[in-house]
C-alpha cells in the first residue's frame, strides 16, 4: 500500500519558519500591547463599525421592500436608521483609528528607541563589519513596516472577516448555494494568495538585497566623498553603481512581475464567482423563489465583499511583505552582544589608574594567529608609558582589550587590581579618556563635539578644555567661533585640528587613564609641536598610554614598550634603549631620523 510520508527536510523548513513567524509577531505584539486597554478599545472599535458598515447591503433590501409596499412612513424611518447607522459607523470609525494611532505611535518609537538603544549596545565586532547602508536601509524599511504591518493586519483583514461573517449570515438565510459559493470562492482565494504571496514574497526579499547592496554603495561613496575627489574616481564610481543596478534591475522587475500574476489570476476567480452568484439570484428570480428586495441584497454584498476578498490578497501581500523588512528589522535583536556586562557589577566613583596585564592572549575571530600572546605589563598610577612597532604589532590590540571592545581569551586585565569584567563596560570606559587616531566628529558645532566629552558643561568649561589643547586660538579666527559646525565627521577641520579638538574633549571627560592613539606622522611640525603640547599638559599626573607612530612623543615617556608580533620584545627608557646593540626601538629611531633627514633636505 502506498503511504504517504513526510519530507523531513520540508517538514524542519516549515518549522523553523513558523517559529520565526512567531517569534516576529511576538516582538511585534510586544510593543503594539504596551497600552492594553487603548489596544482592546481599538480592536472592538474596528470590528463595530465594519459590522455597522457591513449592514449597509441589508437596508438596500429594505428600502426596494418598502417601495414595493408603498409603505412611505416606513420607508422615511428606515431612511433616519440608516443615516444613523451610518454616521454612528463614521464616529467609530474616526473614533478607531484615532486610538490605533495613539497604540501604533507608542509602539513605533519604543520599537525605534529599543532598536536604537541595542545598536549601541552592541559590541565593536559588530559595528566594525557592518555596512551602514544596508543597516539604515533595514531601520527604513522597518520602521515603514511597523506601520504597514499594524494596518495590514488590525483593520484590512479584520474589517474583511467581520464582513465575510454578516455576510454569510444574511445570505444564508436566501440560498445555501450562494453561500457555497461564497465560501468556495475564499478558500479559493485564500489557497491561491498563499501560492501567489509567496512567490512574491521570496522575489521580495532578492529585491531588498540588491536594494541594500546598492544602499550600502551610494552611503559608502557618501562617507569616502573625500577619496573619491583624491583619486578622481568619480565616473569609476559611476560605473561601480550602474554595474550594481543590473542584479537590481532584474530582481526588481521579477518582483514587480508577481503583481501582475496576482491581479490576473484573483481577477479570474472572483469575476467567475460573482458570475456563479448571481446568476443563482436570477435564476431563483426567474423560478419566483426570491424577491427583488432579496436580489438587491446578494448583489450589493457581492459588491461590497468581492472588492475586499481582493483586498486581503493585497492585504496577505502587505503582511508578506511587511513581515519580511520587520523580521530584518527585529533581526537586529538577534544579535547576540559578545561581551557581557557582569550581573552584580562593581561600582567605584574613581580608580587610581594603575593596570596590570596578565599572561594576557587575544586572537580575533576571523584570524588565525594570536593578535596578543602572553603579554605581561603593569603600569604604575601616573606612569606614562609608549607602546611602539610595526603595524600589526598588537598595540591597538590592546588598548580594545582594556576597554573591553573585546574579551581576552587568556590571563587577566586589572585596574587597581580589579578584574576589569568587574565593572560594566560603560562604567569601565568612563575612567578612561581616548583621543583616537582618526577622530571622528559629529556633524555639528564645534561647542558641541568638545562638550561631548561631559554631559553637562558650561561655554567657560569649553573654552578652558579649548585652551589646555592649544585650539582657542584658531577657534577665535573662526567666522562663528565655537558656533562653527564641523562638517560630517569633521570634514571641515585638518588633521591636527581634528586631533586638538579630540583632546579638548577627552579633557572635559576629566578620566583617570588617559589613551592617546598618536596619528601625527602625516602633520606639520607645527601641529605635531601643538599637539604632543597639550598631550604632555593632560597628562600630567595621569596614567597615560600612548600608541606611537612617532617616536618623538614615546621619548618622553616614562616607560616604552617595543612590541612585535603580538608579544612584548623590549621595555625601557629612550635613552636605555638606544644603548641597546641590536635593538628594534634603535632600530625604528634611526629608521625616522633618515627620514626625518631626508624631508629636511627635499
Amino acid at each position: 500500500m502506498c503511504q504517504f510520508r513526510e519530507n523531513p527536510e520540508r517538514g524542519n523548513f516549515l518549522s523553523v519558519k513558523m517559529k520565526n513567524l512567531i517569534k516576529v509577531l511576538k516582538v511585534f505584539y510586544d510593543f503594539l500591547l504596551e497600552r492594553k486597554f487603548l489596544y482592546g478599545i481599538f480592536l472592538i472599535s474596528v470590528i463595530t463599525y465594519s459590522f455597522l458598515y457591513s449592514l449597509v447591503p441589508y437596508f438596500y433590501k429594505l428600502f426596494v421592500d418598502r417601495l414595493e409596499s408603498g409603505n412611505f412612513a416606513l420607508l422615511y424611518k428606515t431612511l433616519i436608521i440608516f443615516i444613523f447607522v451610518k454616521f454612528l459607523a463614521f464616529i467609530i470609525e474616526a473614533a478607531a483609528y484615532y486610538m490605533g494611532d495613539r497604540v501604533l505611535f507608542n509602539a513605533a518609537r519604543s520599537a525605534r528607541l529599543k532598536i536604537f538603544q541595542y545598536i549601541q549596545d552592541l559590541d565593536f565586532a559588530f559595528h566594525s563589519s557592518k555596512s551602514t547602508g544596508s543597516l539604515i536601509s533595514i531601520i527604513k524599511r522597518g520602521d515603514g513596516s511597523f506601520w504597514s504591518l499594524h494596518h495590514a493586519i488590525h483593520i484590512r483583514f479584520l474589517e474583511l472577516v467581520v464582513s465575510f461573517t454578516v455576510m454569510v449570515y444574511f445570505l444564508g438565510q436566501i440560498d445555501p448555494l450562494v453561500i457555497l459559493i461564497l465560501i468556495t470562492s475564499f478558500f479559493l482565494a485564500v489557497v491561491l494568495s498563499r501560492v501567489l504571496v509567496g512567490i512574491n514574497i521570496r522575489t521580495r526579499r532578492v529585491s531588498n538585497e540588491a536594494e541594500d547592496f546598492v544602499s550600502g554603495i551610494i552611503t559608502d561613496n557618501m562617507i569616502n566623498f573625500e577619496t573619491v575627489k583624491l583619486f578622481a574616481k568619480e565616473s569609476w564610481e559611476h560605473n561601480r553603481l550602474k554595474e550594481a543596478f543590473i542584479p537590481w534591475w532584474k530582481a526588481l522587475w521579477k518582483h514587480l512581475n508577481t503583481f501582475r500574476m496576482i491581479d490576473l489570476s484573483m481577477g479570474t476567480l472572483i469575476n467567475v464567482s460573482i458570475f456563479f452568484v448571481l446568476l443563482t439570484g436570477i435564476n431563483r428570480i426567474r423560478s419566483a423563489t426570491l424577491s427583488v428586495g432579496d436580489f438587491v441584497l446578494m448583489l450589493a454584498f457581492v459588491n461590497m465583499f468581492y472588492p475586499k476578498l481582493f483586498e486581503l490578497v493585497w492585504g496577505l501581500r502587505e503582511i508578506g511583505k511587511n513581515y519580511t523588512d520587520i523580521e530584518k528589522y527585529f533581526g537586529i535583536l538577534e544579535n547576540e552582544i559578545q561581551i557581557k556586562d557582569p550581573e552584580d557589577p562593581l561600582l567605584l566613583e574613581k580608580v587610581s589608574g594603575e593596570i596590570n596585564f596578565k599572561n594576557v592572549s587575544f586572537t580575533y575571530s576571523e584570524g588565525k594567529k594570536e593578535a596578543v600572546k602572553s603579554v605581561n605589563l603593569p603600569v604604575r598610577q601616573g606612569q606614562s608609558i609608549a607602546l611602539v612597532g610595526r603595524s600589526g604589532s598588537g598595540k591597538t590590540t590592546l588598548m580594545r582589550l582594556l576597554m573591553r571592545f573585546y574579551d581576552i581569551d587568556e590571563g587577566v586585565i586589572t585596574i587597581d587590581g580589579i578584574d576589569i569584567r568587574k565593572f560594566t563596560k560603560s562604567h569601565l570606559r568612563s575612567f578612561m579618556g581616548i583621543v583616537p587616531q582618526e577622530p571622528v566628529l559629529f556633524n555639528n558645532t564645534i561647542e558641541y563635539n568638545v562638550g561631548y566629552g561631559k554631559g553637562s558643561v558650561a561655554r567657560k568649561e569649553i573654552i578652558a578644555a579649548a585652551k589646555i589643547a592649544n585650539l582657542h586660538d584658531f577657534i577665535l579666527g573662526l567666522p562663528k567661533k565655537y558656533k562653527t559646525h564641523v562638517g560630517e565627521r569633521g570634514i571641515k577641520l585638518s588633521g591636527g585640528q581634528k586631533q586638538r579638538l579630540a583632546i579638548a574633549r577627552m579633557i572635559l571627560s576629566d578620566p583617570d587613564i588617559i589613551i592617546f592613539d598618536e596619528a601625527t606622522s602625516q602633520l606639520d611640525s607645527e601641529n605635531e609641536r601643538l599637539i604632543q603640547e597639550a598631550l604632555w599638559k593632560v597628562a600630567k599626573d595621569k596614567t597615560t598610554i600612548i600608541i606611537a607612530h612617532r617616536l618623538s612623543t614615546a621619548m618622553r615617556a616614562d616607560k616604552i614598550v617595543v612590541m612585535d608580533k603580538g608579544r612584548i620584545v623590549e621595555i625601557g627608557s629612550h635613552l636605555d634603549l638606544l644603548a641597546r646593540e641590536k635593538s628594534l626601538y634603535k632600530h625604528f629611531w634611526d629608521l625616522q631620523v633618515r627620514s626625518d633627514a631626508n624631508d629636511a633636505n627635499g
